[in-house]
């Protein structure tokens, strides 16, 4: 298994165009080569002048809280500034430009609509595009595979989480998608992009635990791959007042609430029609965030085998679609338009079908 950066590392032939050349870096610290050297210190001891970072969500540190702003900084290891994308920039800012001549794109995506990291780069190649700036993405495996799942965005709905109508679950890493969008949806004209491609284990639609890597959160939340195994389909009790269990130990793989009532929504929720996943009810108290030091009723998710949850979203859905039935008075849709652009329509919302 080798991702884009361990490929360029090893390839002096992919190396030779940066030779003499300044160079920024969008990236986080979760970016690791094969041998769990991170990205920045990698590129810099293969002899590669880094003269700039950005950052995205969650900052270079991929410590700060999901939709926090974060700040302009300096890479403590390295004193590289680090310009922030999720700030009070979401595009380069122009002056940057006078600093590199090419842009690498090294982010660890999970391969779901959702995650705002593929609108960062996105709003990184329409910069680049327009100060003729060269681009290379030094590409990723989808940790999730080629499973394609959930529905497309309706237009209106488009936004930082989900630019482009594709599938919850789409099955693309982050170069594919970044060709997709300039090749079908008009990204960034004119863009001189390079996407260095990985090199996938040899076997049928590998996944992260076939890659032989240890896992490393890539957002404070995705503390696991059976968490972003489930994430397709609970990300959406983000928009409601249900707890994803952040605060926990085990977020994204909790969903409830004080009022909840886990015994009706079993009654309301077929647990056999979703392979590779069990359900069951527990308890459990976040230490902060949504019911921080109250304690929630709800359903504990397991993962039982990655190879067949191939309808983590559908699973996911059906379980919000059943607290909801199961408490009418308590349920809320607590970020109305936040859960119309995650699940791509507000039809649910209004009508309670789709």
């Amino acid at each position: 298994m080798k991702n884009g950066i361990d490929r360029l590392l090893e390839e002096p032939v992919l190396q030779a165009p940066l030779r003499g050349k300044h160079l920024a870096l969008l990236t986080n610290n979760q970016v690791r080569t094969a041998d769990g050297r991170r990205g920045v210190d990698a590129l810099r001891e293969a002899g590669l002048a880094l003269t700039m970072l950005f950052s995205p969500e969650h900052g270079l540190g991929a410590s700060a809280e999901a939709g926090a702003s974060v700040d302009d900084s300096r890479d403590p290891a390295t004193g590289l500034p680090c310009i922030s994308l999720y700030g009070s920039h979401k595009d380069i800012p122009d002056e940057a430009f006078d600093h590199f001549d090419l842009l690498l794109i090294d982010l660890p995506d999970v391969g779901v609509r959702y995650y705002t990291y593929p609108d960062t780069a996105f709003h990184a190649l329409d910069s680049c595009a327009k100060a003729n700036c060269p681009v290379i993405l030094l590409d990723r495996a989808n940790p999730l595979g080629r499973t394609v799942e959930g529905p497309l965005i309706e237009p209106q709905l488009c936004s930082i989480v989900g630019r482009y109508p594709v599938p919850v679950r789409h099955g693309l890493t982050l170069g594919e998608y970044a060709r997709l969008a300039i090749d079908r949806f008009g990204l960034a004209p004119g863009v001189q992009l390079q996407v260095i491609a990985p090199e996938l284990p040899q076997r049928e639609d590998p996944m992260f635990p076939d890659f032989g890597l240890p896992w490393v959160p890539p957002s404070p939340n995705l503390r696991s791959f059976e968490a972003l195994c489930a994430y397709p389909g609970t990300c959406l009790f983000e928009g409601t007042n249900l707890s994803v269990g952040r605060g926990t130990e085990m977020p994204f793989l909790l969903v409830g609430a004080p009022w909840a009532k886990p015994e009706s929504v079993l009654e309301l929720f077929d647990r056999t029609a979703y392979p590779g996943m069990a359900f069951k009810i527990c308890q459990f108290m976040p230490k902060q965030d949504k019911y921080g030091q109250i304690s929630c009723h709800g359903i504990q998710i397991d993962i039982t085998d990655y190879r067949l949850c191939t309808k983590s979203f559908a699973a996911g859905f059906a379980l919000l679609d059943a607290f909801r039935k199961a408490s009418p008075n308590d349920f809320q849709f607590e970020h109305p338009e936040h859960f119309d652009r995650l699940l791509g329509t507000s039809k649910y919302r209004l009508t309670g079908s789709v």
